[in-house]
């Protein structure tokens, strides 16, 4: 008999800091061989210039890596009149015109095709004011660029992010069902939907059908209520419950470590690269 296929595990080198060898060298110590790529440098992946992602693929192979996805910050956006609260874009602006938005989804497109990445993440607007804030299901733009990405040979996945506007299942699952077959899928963050209070194995098997990818983080609660990350498996998200049931309906998986961790980040992803081998049935590549 064959050997069973095998999820893969994916390192964001920008967990580390600003460049990208640091977060590279601890993917080879880690046997890592994916990466996410979502900034390098202190820039945002999409708004380096061709010749620095060029860069950054070249660093990548030369580790023995390929880039198994952009993780890009499309729709973490609102108008300019609006005004948003404090949300991390890494180096990319919140405020965006409708005029430009366009050429930012084609600029992510062909960054994903520089660093050779099949996905692009993509968010659903930011909540801002009532009157002001936009909704995804009926955004024109979402057609336009599910339709350029699959001419690239790139899939777009939509990550439920508490942020923004779709966040829960009830409206992941609205807009999964319009546009999957138009090629969106889904990038599901787990914590963020634990935070929501939807981490549970009704609501995993309802969405496992559309997962293309996997973020992991965990987080504590402390005395106050306020979340502190903590190494992936070490926290309240319900990791051992939910991995499997993915793992059920799709063996092959990536699954990016995503620690958030300032302190010691290393250590973080160490220790969250053991708890998810020994926690995916079958082990991880």
């Amino acid at each position: 008999m064959g050997a069973c296929p095998q999820s893969t595990l994916v390192l964001n080198p920008d967990e580390l800091g600003p460049d990208p060898v640091l977060g590279m060298d601890l993917a080879v110590k880690l046997g890592i061989k994916r990466l996410e790529i979502r900034s390098a440098e202190g820039v945002n992946a999409i708004r380096l210039p061709d010749d620095r992602l060029g860069r950054i693929r070249t660093l990548a192979e030369e580790h023995g890596l390929t880039v198994a996805a952009l993780a890009s910050p499309l729709w973490k956006w609102c108008q300019p009149e609006a005004c948003p609260g404090r949300v991390d874009t890494f180096g990319f602006p919140t405020q965006v015109p409708a005029g430009e938005r366009l050429g930012w989804v084609q600029r992510a497109i062909e960054s994903a095709a520089l660093l050779g990445a099949p996905v692009v993440r993509i968010f659903s607007h930011l909540r801002v004011e009532p009157h002001l804030t936009e909704q995804l299901l009926d955004d024109p733009l979402l057609p336009k660029a599910l339709e350029m990405a699959h001419g690239a040979g790139v899939r777009l996945l939509l990550e439920n992010e508490p942020v923004c506007t779709v966040a829960s299942v009830e409206p992941l699952l609205e807009i999964l069902a319009r546009y999957h077959g138009q090629g969106l899928g889904l990038w599901l963050d787990v914590a963020n939907l634990h935070e929501v209070g939807q981490a549970t194995p009704e609501v995993i098997r309802t969405l496992a059908p559309y997962v293309g990818y996997v973020h992991v983080k965990d987080y504590r609660l402390t005395r106050e209520g306020a979340r502190e990350f903590c190494p992936a498996g070490s926290g309240c998200v319900p990791y051992g419950d939910v991995l499997p049931l993915l793992h059920a309906v799709y063996p092959m998986l990536p699954y990016a470590l995503e620690t958030h961790v300032r302190d010691k980040p290393a250590e973080a992803l160490t220790a969250g690269a053991v708890f998810l081998r020994s926690t995916v049935p079958g082990g991880l590549a």
